[in-house]
């Protein structure tokens, strides 16, 4: 059996339909996708540039998530060191009340004064986040990486507020040895103590601006409870400076991570635009083409349609 012959006029309408129709749905699918480069096929380079800018601005966003993670992790540490200005302070106010008052307010002074330094502690233990806290240790570290170099990293030391040992430079009351016990309790005698009676002071009772007072078979004259007061009381000027100091520090350290996070999704967000310039299509473009493909099919199929009748004629006219 021959082979069905086709006239030239209607095998170059045939080729066109096929082309229109391979345009229309690159069309089509552009404008499915908003974008003009889907693969590798429709242009290698633009699409291997693109990947490397989208996987770049991918991992950038990760990035950024791990900074704001730090970011409030030292603003929780921040929001403690605030309280503990606002606890500092208060025992300060406590320690000067205790002075010239008599013997049952001293007592009731230590108390309170026992009880604020032991709430500071808890306080300071309670700055967890994420199981870290910077407050704590001296040995604890939160570092944070800002991108793929080894050198963009922040790292901040931690402190310890609350030291248990020996003078500690990162603790509240750097001048005083073991200020606090293990379980928070204030070690009254070391913070309090100034060295001039030459014993412990347990509480402010045994501390008269009036008259020596003899306490446990030691006696502080009055000039020595001035002292020990004054010297208490610089004491607790330095550990509110130091926690200003500290504050300032974990201050500037947020400043620079919101600084580094602010840039990062900024520049995720340059790489993922640059990206978007090799591959997305100009949808108002695609659709005027998706009209026009469409049109010039439709003319396409008129053109056979009309090439078929005039064969029709033909045959007409042989019967």
């Amino acid at each position: 059996m021959s082979g069905i012959t086709l006239t030239a006029v209607q095998q170059d309408t045939l080729l066109q339909l096929q082309q229109a129709g391979t345009l229309f749905d690159r069309t089509q699918e552009r404008l499915n996708t908003g974008k003009k480069v889907n693969g590798v096929t429709d242009d290698a380079v633009a699409y291997f540039r693109s990947t490397s800018l989208y996987d770049r601005s991918s991992a950038l966003t990760t990035t950024k998530a791990n900074i704001d993670q730090s970011v409030s992790a030292v603003t929780a540490a921040l929001n403690a060191t605030s309280a503990v200005d606002g606890l500092l302070k208060q025992m300060k106010g406590v320690l000067e009340g205790a002075r010239g008052a008599v013997t049952s307010q001293r007592v009731a002074a230590t108390t309170e004064f026992n009880s604020l330094a032991k709430q500071l502690a808890e306080l300071v233990k309670d700055t967890t986040y994420q199981g870290l806290n910077i407050l704590t240790s001296s040995s604890a570290s939160l570092g944070t990486q800002f991108s793929e170099r080894t050198a963009a990293t922040l790292t901040i030391n931690g402190f310890n507020l609350c030291a248990t040992g020996t003078g500690n430079s990162r603790s509240l009351f750097t001048g005083v040895t073991a200020a606090f016990k293990a379980n928070g309790v204030l070690n009254f005698s070391n913070v309090v103590f100034s060295g001039a009676a030459g014993t412990g002071v347990k509480g402010f009772s045994a501390l008269n601006l009036s008259s020596s007072l003899t306490t446990g078979g030691v006696t502080i004259s009055v000039s020595q409870a001035e002292a020990i007061f004054d010297q208490s009381d610089n004491r607790l000027d330095a550990a509110i400076s130091q926690n200003e100091a500290i504050s300032a520090q974990l201050g500037i350290n947020v400043s620079i991570l919101q600084a580094r996070s602010t840039f990062t999704a900024d520049y995720a967000s340059t790489l993922s635009q640059g990206g978007d310039k090799l591959t997305l299509a100009d949808l108002n473009t695609e659709a005027a083409n998706s009209q026009a493909l469409s049109l010039r099919q439709q003319i396409g199929i008129q053109s056979l349609s009309v090439s078929g009748q005039q064969n029709q004629s033909i045959l007409n006219l042989l019967k």
